[in-house]
């Protein structure tokens, strides 16, 4: 099996994903946008990158030198159409998706499994879910979670560029909290709208906040991210920065709603809190920590359950095994395929 994987995505929500598995598969990772192909060589060694700016126009060379394409993106019909008309070969397509998370039940944003010709689950949850949801589950092989794998690999050298790039920029003594929300998505599941100017304002002294934005969400609103001023003391805005697990490692509690960050921090059995939208229900990943009240002062809630986060440890392990498989070979599971 001649296998690269590929990134055509125009922002850099994708490279957390497809750049570790190009790594530990030893299979190029090509890429169509300068930004992209720029953060994958500066944040992520290990990974052959090629630069293809003109990739529209190189499907017959992608053809004969390969014969599966591994993308975060969704393939659809129309793809496998288009290699077995132009080209008359049969590609096999692989879909890797970017992140375990709970959403999907509410608005059918998981559809899109039951069309891929071959899928990468992390573990048996997201089954579980497709399921639940009466979507057809797909050829399929687990890959476990092997991004936190590729960390491990690389442990040092990307510790060594959190510090510098982030960690340095915030008063070392303090405790740190990573607020991580995910985007305006189909479920409107995001908090940050409604709750980064209240986290801010009731922000102590003592604590640091980094904000992980996902990428869409400066896309799709850069005006609302102007207004924020980037020199207060001690919190960090970071959007064009693709890195988590360096940060999951120092930080000292993680705050999220609905993002796959947080079954990321799994790994780390840390303190976890949420915030959620009165529209949505309370998911699998909150049972894993304290659900804060917006009424209250986020950080005194905090603070109050950080004396008894240990009790969520349990179930934090429970959920991260089910996530994620335990796979002792990477590139043989994906030879099963």
């Amino acid at each position: 099996m001649k296998c690269c994987a590929l990134n055509t995505s125009p922002n850099n929500v994708y490279l957390d994903h497809i750049s570790p598995l190009s790594a530990l598969l030893k299979i190029p990772l090509i890429i169509s946008q300068e930004d992209c192909a720029t953060l994958t060589e500066q944040y992520y060694p290990g990974v052959q990158v090629r630069y293809w700016p003109d990739l529209e126009f190189r499907l017959k060379d992608l053809v004969e030198e390969f014969d599966t394409l591994i993308e975060c993106d969704v393939w659809t019909p129309k793809h496998q159409f288009l290699f077995r008309t132009l080209y008359q070969k049969e590609m096999r397509l692989i879909y890797c998706p970017h992140g375990q998370s709970d959403k999907g039940y509410k608005a059918s944003s998981l559809a899109h499994y039951a069309w891929q010709q071959s899928v990468f689950f992390y573990g048996e949850l997201m089954k579980q879910m497709l399921q639940d949801l009466k979507i057809p589950i797909p050829t399929h092989t687990l890959v476990g979670n092997f991004r936190y794998l590729y960390y491990q690999t690389y442990r040092d050298q990307l510790r060594q560029a959190v510090e510098q790039e982030i960690f340095s920029h915030l008063t070392p003594s303090n405790r740190t909290l990573l607020y991580a929300p995910t985007w305006n998505d189909l479920d409107h599941s995001t908090t940050f709208y409604h709750y980064i100017d209240k986290l801010l304002d009731e922000k102590p002294a003592d604590w640091n906040i980094i904000v992980k934005t996902h990428p869409l969400l400066v896309q799709n609103d850069p005006a609302f991210f102007a207004r924020f001023d980037s020199t207060k003391k001690d919190v960090l805005f970071v959007h064009r920065y693709p890195l988590i697990y360096p940060i999951l490692e120092k930080m000292d509690a993680y705050l999220g709603d609905t993002s796959s960050v947080g079954y990321d921090a799994l790994a780390f059995q840390k303190p976890m809190f949420f915030l959620k939208q009165p529209h949505l229900p309370q998911t699998r990943l909150h049972s894993c920590g304290h659900m804060l009240n917006p009424m209250d002062n986020l950080f005194q809630s905090m603070e109050q359950g950080l004396r008894v986060a240990d009790q969520f440890r349990p179930t934090q392990a429970a959920l991260y095994e089910n996530a994620f498989a335990s796979v002792n070979n990477l590139q043989e599971s994906v030879r099963e395929l």
